[in-house]
């Protein structure tokens, strides 16, 4: 597992199975045990902004100033009214695990931990008491983009160092409330969007746009947090309470133009180092920035002093991913530099496995998406979680990749950033502009349940003919 390893990816090397050799469907079960759940971001479901003393974000700031179209009074799904239509539709599929993020804002409205409020700690609460009484494993992200606007106007949000020491001490007070049910945690949620669309694009929030510094400072801030918090949890919290701790990372997958091309090849490493190696690299690797980013980013790129690299450093339990329409625009699958952009998560997963010394990965969000207009009939989802899972399976069964968990994302409608509600990520319908806010499960969730059910493809109906497993 050295860096640039997984360049054997697009090499003929004949000691790799390519994966075109075998894209035949794989008729088979997963691992005994393994772990199927469902995600959500708490942006993306809550609703209810401003109940209850939960302070503004800079995504509610962000809706308020960029994205003037957007009501964002119809609260989306609602998940903070109506907690109990959220654990029916878990109950509904069977999950094993629900992965949910909290509101930094909902605990603490200006960011700083004091006093939390009262209302925001009984909701988290609540919901963790309901899914421990469920045998369901929560999976807890304390940060998914919605940083207190407080944070940003007062310290420029993730551009300064000193939000390091208050995301720790609001992961601590999570640690303290949360932990004695909460096994798995994950601290940030794809830091590479939350650096490059919130101050390189200005597609997310703060909106912040073309200032390269900024983009790799927040990085840098957002590696750092991660890690305080990983040496704290291990520290303090992992003793007694003997949970798990990682960082989402997300990625994109590309294919050369001419695999027999050394440049092409070249230039999709160089195209998965600077996206997944940025993180990965300081956090599953050795500590540091990918050797290709220093040289090319010098100018802008921080410094790990020697003794911030050794702390860095191995600070993840497992390798959390995230592969989906979030980490490349399906719009923009033209060839570009010799590159094609690809949906091959089976090649992305061997590529981590090479390039990070074969670690056990969660993949922590997967899914597609479908146009606002589609209900209950999403066609495209399911053909894409079918295709999905099987490369999955094949990663695990054939290339022995060490895959423990999936997380189909995501359990509901609601607000998808900067597409808003022009497009639907949910297994469950949400009519946005109803009073109840009614989940109701898609074709693709009962095709989920029957996956989880089966824990795999052995004995499901296509077309109705049955297919006998030998």
């Amino acid at each position: 597992g050295f860096s640039g390893d997984g360049r054997a990816i697009w090499s003929k090397n004949p000691n790799f199975t390519p994966v075109n050799e075998s894209q035949l469907f794989l008729y088979d079960t997963f691992p005994k045990n393994f772990f199927w759940g469902i995600g959500t971001g708490a942006l993306q479901v809550e609703g209810s902004w401003k109940k209850d003393g939960k302070g503004p974000s800079i995504w509610d700031h962000f809706i308020h100033t960029h994205l003037k179209n957007v009501s964002s009074t119809n609260g989306s799904s609602d998940s903070y009214i109506f907690l109990e239509k959220d654990l029916s539709a878990l109950d509904f599929i069977g999950v094993s695990f629900y992965q949910f993020s909290i509101s930094w804002p909902r605990l603490f409205p200006d960011g700083i931990v004091t006093v939390a409020n009262a209302k925001g700690l009984q909701y988290y609460s609540t919901l963790l008491d309901a899914l421990v009484l469920r045998n369901i494993e929560p999976i807890v992200t304390l940060y998914h983009w919605d940083l207190p606007l407080a944070l940003q106007e007062k310290y420029g949000g993730w551009k300064n160092d000193t939000i390091i020491d208050i995301f720790n001490d609001y992961a601590t007070y999570c640690f303290q409330m949360f932990g004695d049910r909460v096994k798995y945690w994950i601290t940030i949620h794809n830091p590479y969007l939350v650096a490059w669309h919130g101050y390189g694009t200005g597609m997310h929030a703060p909106g912040e746009k073309g200032n390269l510094a900024a983009v790799y400072t927040v990085g840098h801030n957002l590696i750092k947090a991660h890690s305080k918090v990983w040496h704290n949890y291990n520290t303090h919290f992992r003793p007694h309470q003997k949970g798990w701790l990682s960082i989402t990372l997300g990625s994109h997958w590309i294919e050369p133009n001419r695999s027999e091309n050394t440049m092409d090849i070249f230039k999709c490493q160089q195209s998965m180092v600077s996206v997944l190696g940025w993180f990965a690299n300081p956090i599953h690797g050795d500590g540091d920035y990918p050797e290709g980013m220093r040289k090319k980013l010098f100018s802008v790129l921080p410094i790990f002093s020697e003794a911030e690299k050794h702390e860095m450093r191995g600070t993840a339990d497992f390798f959390a991913f995230s592969f989906g329409p979030n980490n490349f625009k399906p719009l923009n699958t033209m060839a570009k530099m010799g590159q094609n952009v690809s949906l091959n998560l089976r090649e992305a997963l061997n590529w981590i496995k090479l390039e990070y010394n074969n670690p056990r990965i969660l993949i922590a969000e997967n899914g597609w998406f479908t146009d606002s207009r589609v209900k209950t009939e999403d066609t495209t989802a399911i053909y894409m979680m079918k295709n999905f899972l099987s490369q999955v399976l094949q990663a695990i069964r054939l290339d022995e990749i060490r895959v423990f968990g999936y997380t189909a994302w995501s359990l509901l409608d609601g607000f998808e950033w900067q597409d808003a509600y022009t497009i639907r990520r949910g297994l469950f319908y949400v009519d946005f502009n109803s009073k109840q806010k009614e989940r109701k499960p898609k074709s693709s969730a009962h095709y989920y349940k029957q996956i989880i059910r089966e824990n795999g493809f052995e004995n499901l109906y296509f077309q109705g003919h049955h297919h006998h497993h030998h």
